[in-house]
């Protein structure tokens, strides 16, 4: 049985009202109480800020562009579990909204137990992704590795015309997307730069 400890509590994004109402009748207050219910319009970043939800639930019907910048938005700044639920069944989108931060894709009909599921997959899926990004924040490297990854990030930068700092930042996000360490990005990043500049970076 399911006690107190275990709440947690829930932003609905969603522009269509018979949706909202569904995701409503579907959640259970005690379990999973609505700190807020707003469309994909509003300011997302200061609701979450302001209202601290546990999970985020966006309702769309098909994830368009500005969606996944919004979800990727979200996960740069202020990451939660996040769950989505569309109409959208093709495999292109729902590897570019996983990549853009969202931890559960739900296509179809939903009941209460079906719901419970997803979120509690969501929530799994999340906390093993943090896990990861520690493990890749906290990981000791040699010093050659850190020379490698120094290289990587001034070709990255250089080649993005942004700041080493952004340039970090990418590479991170491709180690996480790939499931590898940050210095064997590294590594293939300066590789595929030799073959294209046919120079060395030593």
């Amino acid at each position: 049985m399911e006690t107190v400890a275990n709440k947690q509590s829930v932003l609905i994004v969603d522009n269509d009202t018979e949706r909202i109402q569904q995701i409503h009748q579907l959640l259970n207050p005690q379990r999973y109480p609505v700190v807020a219910t707003v469309n994909l319009e509003a300011n997302l970043l200061n609701i979450i800020l302001s209202e601290s939800p546990d999970i985020i639930l966006i309702g769309v019907e098909t994830p368009d562009e500005n969606t996944i910048n919004i979800v990727d938005n979200i996960s740069s700044n202020c990451p939660r579990p996040i769950v989505m639920f569309a109409k959208d069944e093709r495999s292109e989108t729902i590897r570019n909204v996983t990549r853009a931060g969202v931890s559960a894709y739900a296509v179809g009909s939903l009941s209460k137990e079906r719901m419970v599921t997803i979120i509690k997959a969501a929530v799994a899926r999340f906390a093993e992704f943090q896990a990861l990004l520690q493990e890749l924040e906290k990981t000791k490297t040699t010093l050659e590795e850190r020379k490698i990854i120094e290289r990587a990030k001034e070709i990255v930068a250089q080649q993005r015309g942004t700041s080493e700092a952004d340039a970090y930042k990418v590479m991170r996000k491709m180690a996480m997307d790939q499931r590898k360490r940050l210095a064997d990005i590294a590594k293939e990043i300066i590789s595929i730069a030799d073959v294209f500049t046919n120079k060395k970076y030593q």
